[in-house]
């Protein structure tokens, strides 16, 4: 128990005073930092996920209108198609 004394009276002082608030706010802003860190990654997965899902349906609408397109339709689709010589094949 003789090494307890210094301790306390070490806690006690204030330098051991200032230390322990310099401690406290910095665990609080630890703290305050990690939970907005988790709420920004969250936010990011949220939005990933929902734009996957919206590419994923602009997928299948996109396949629905290729397999139901003819020729004139499917040239529409990628962008219109031309003869690279300009010729009549």
């Amino acid at each position: 128990m003789t090494w307890f004394g210094p301790i306390f009276k070490a806690l006690l002082s204030p330098l051991g005073k200032a230390l322990a608030a310099v401690l406290a706010v910095s665990a609080v802003a630890g703290g305050i930092y990690l939970y907005g860190h988790q709420r920004g990654a969250a936010s990011v997965l949220q939005r990933l996920q929902s734009e996957r899902i919206t590419v994923l349906k602009d997928g299948k609408k996109i396949d629905e209108e290729a397999l139901g397109a003819d020729d004139t339709g499917l040239c529409a689709l990628l962008g219109g198609c031309e003869l690279p010589d300009g010729g009549d094949h």
